[in-house]
């Protein structure tokens, strides 16, 4: 070690963060506990209150009028329970419990006191479960004289049991947040102490190999975390959280939205069609892509399915049933729920973003920092969304993550096998490059434009190397194009079979929110795809978990109003990285340059379509976050490699600071979505963490 008293230094930073933990959780946290404990409760009596119960109409707009779910689902009752006259002074809490179905509320508190007589204001907003105290905190000025409670639910029985004004605050220590604050700031201190960034990376060396491991590791472990949290609390009432039974006991029908479990049907069955006839009222009608016609006809619809032909039809790919659901099904005897299929996706994509990001700094840095390498891969890993795939797994959400996996595999394999000696390992492995290129394209299409930037000027180079024998470049693009060009064969004689085309993958014959028939790419649109495939920005909050999607509202073309939530690839912060390109030291090695712009411009390719054909949605986003947040590791992690070697820390610390803004987004992202499962699944999880991590 350089300094001998980095050790004396490191031990001295960990005793004062433990104290500072201590004392932030012990005191700062508990400050509401230990400012109310003096406080005499005070209950009210919840007969004598004001009670309203109004039916909300609901806000339809041109996507949510034609979704076959919103003709059926539940009312929504807005009730308040209203309390006057009440003349109390010094309030400064309040405590209440719901009964109701199980799930989480969001309560409003609002009161009028001495500095608001006129209307009642806004005092707190809290999360309640039902059966379950929760704490609100007030202050009155003055004289109280009205308090009202107010809440949405689609439950007409919900209502509040009890209601005690002045309760003191539980004090509650967590080890949790204790541990949360404590160890990265550990970490912080050993990186500082140690100047672990002055560490170059050393591929001989175990323990560097072990410490890229471990970092890895620890994204296993938050990847199995998030899939614990998703673990229902009430067993059986989340079609997506349980194992099928196999063969299924019910019409296919009733399994439309396991589009998997249902394409796993066709394939054991021999067939490449649905095995449901479509309703003779949906065939009958004049468009039935149009989805106000589908509606007005009251025809049975097998919703975002394709229909062709009299069929329905799976438009999504095969890979994730090939890969993961017939393994499964040999296994077990079942099929898997989207749950689980998420949960292994997503472990894919960490082993998988892991190794191919090892091999491409391998390939294109020569002197990386230990430390940048090992946070810029898991920045890799977690920046690409694969959190929020696993959290809001679904036909949509499973597609997506296959995608990524098989993204970050295809690079691998390409990568490692350029640089391989013998022959038969060159053979061997671009010939797996050829295989996840297919099972990629079978995954996800859009992803495999985005991997085929990175592919096509390395692939180039390896022809173009003179250095290498004519004979050893012909047999490298031969291992390599045969095998792609016979499963290419394969997918168009699949697509043929179903569509009558071989480059129609299903999603012009739609079943979905717009007739898709009418969607053109359109290069007046890139503007505005730039705009929501990068731009688009998030949301922060005062309250766990900090950070939500952006809601916007698009205007495009003609026939298609659509309100979504969204963020940008840039609001990854790791993508940053990508407007350090052209500062990048030795440009020309390897061409990489050429790799990084290809690469680049490729997502921009695959926005433009994404955004003009199927429209803007935070998980259309994720196509291209793969790609993206590769390019922009590789820039930072290279713009700070001369560290390494000179000592300088600021610029490793502007990076370390962007991958640890990446991490805590991909965390937020997994908990705020346009799906929010784990709120709905486990809400007694979810109201823990938000209480715990929520400072008011």
């Amino acid at each position: 070690m350089a300094d001998p008293h980095a050790r004396k230094r490191l031990l001295i930073s960990a005793a004062a963060i433990l104290l500072l933990c201590l004392l932030l959780e012990g005191v700062i946290f508990q400050a509401d506990a230990l400012r109310t404990r003096e406080l005499i409760p005070l209950p009210l009596d919840v007969t004598s209150a004001r009670i309203t119960l109004e039916e909300i109409a609901p806000e339809d707009n041109d996507v949510t009028a034609v979704m076959p779910s919103s003709q059926t689902r539940d009312p929504v009752f807005r009730t308040t329970l209203a309390f006057e006259n009440l003349e109390l002074e010094n309030i400064r809490t309040l405590s209440f419990v719901l009964a109701g179905r199980t799930g989480l509320i969001r309560v409003e508190v609002s009161l009028a006191d001495d500095a608001h007589r006129m209307w009642r204001t806004g005092a707190d907003s809290v999360l309640a479960l039902t059966d379950t105290p929760a704490y609100a905190r007030i202050k009155s000025n003055g004289v109280l004289h009205e308090l009202a409670l107010s809440f949405e639910t689609d439950d007409e029985t919900a209502a509040v049991t009890t209601l005690t004004l002045n309760t003191p605050l539980p004090y509650h220590f967590s080890l949790l947040r204790l541990l949360t604050l404590l160890l990265p700031l550990w970490l912080i201190a050993a990186v500082i102490s140690l100047r672990w960034w002055k560490i170059p990376l050393d591929r001989r060396n175990p323990r560097h190999t072990l410490a890229y491991c471990l970092t890895g590791l620890v994204c296993v472990l938050l990847v199995l975390c998030i899939s614990a949290l998703c673990i229902p609390q009430e067993k059986g009432m989340y079609q997506y959280t349980w194992d099928l039974k196999y063969p299924f006991e019910d019409e296919l029908y009733e399994y439309r939205a396991q589009a998997h479990a249902v394409l796993y049907d066709m394939l054991a069955n021999g067939r490449i069609s649905v095995d449901v006839s479509p309703d003779e009222n949906l065939l009958a009608l004049e468009n039935p892509y149009d989805p106000t016609q589908r509606l007005s006809s009251g025809a049975q619809t097998m919703f975002d399915y394709a229909l062709y032909n009299g069929q329905y039809y799976v438009y999504f790919g095969l890979t994730p049933v090939l890969v993961f659901y017939a393994p499964f099904r040999l296994l077990t005897g079942a099929i898997p729920s989207y749950n689980t299929a998420g949960a292994f996706f997503a472990l894919l994509t960490v082993l998988a973003a892991f190794l191919c990001f090892w091999e491409a700094v391998r390939r294109f840095i020569r002197r990386p920092s230990l430390l940048l390498t090992c946070i810029c891969a898991a920045a890799v890993a977690l920046g690409s969304h694969l959190l929020m795939l696993e959290a809001s797994a679904d036909r949509y959400h499973t597609s997506i993550a296959c995608g990524q996996a098989f993204f970050f595999l295809t690079l691998w394999a390409a990568m490692t096998a350029c640089r391989q000696k013998t022959r038969i390992r060159r053979t061997c492995l671009f010939i797996l490059t050829a295989l996840f290129s297919i099972l990629l394209v079978g995954a996800r299409a859009t992803v495999a434009l985005t991997a085929a930037g990175w592919l096509l000027p390395l692939f180039i180079w390896v022809l173009l190397n003179k250095k290498a024998p004519a004979r050893r470049r012909a047999m490298d693009a031969l291992s390599f194009l045969i095998p792609l060009a016979l499963g290419a064969a394969a997918i168009m004689l699949y697509n043929s079979a179903r569509f009558g085309s071989v480059f129609e993958f299903g999603q012009t014959w739609q079943l979905t929110l717009e007739d898709i028939h009418y969607n053109r790419i359109s290069f007046g649109d890139l503007g505005a795809a730039l705009w929501a495939y990068f731009f688009d920005g998030v949301h922060l909050t005062s309250t766990f978990p900090y950070i939500n999607p952006g809601n916007g509202f698009i205007n495009r073309s003609g026939n298609w109003l659509y309100t979504v939530v969204n963020a940008g690839a840039l609001t990854v912060p790791v993508t940053w990285g990508l407007f350090l390109i052209f500062a990048l030291p030795e440009k020309a090695r390897h061409g990489k340059l050429s790799v990084y712009l290809c690469t680049t411009v490729m997502t921009v390719f695959v926005a433009l379509s994404g955004y003009c054909i199927a429209g803007v949605a935070l998980r259309y986003v994720c196509d291209i976050l793969p790609a993206l947040c590769l390019v922009g590791a590789m820039v930072l992690t290279e713009t700070v490699s001369p560290d390494a070697i000179e000592g300088r820390g600021h610029t490793s610390g502007i990076a370390a600071l962007l991958v640890c803004l990446t991490v805590i987004v991909a965390l937020a992202f997994a908990f705020s979505n346009y799906r929010n499962y784990i709120s709905l699944y486990a809400p007694a999880k979810y109201l823990q963490l938000f209480n715990l991590f929520t400072m008011t």
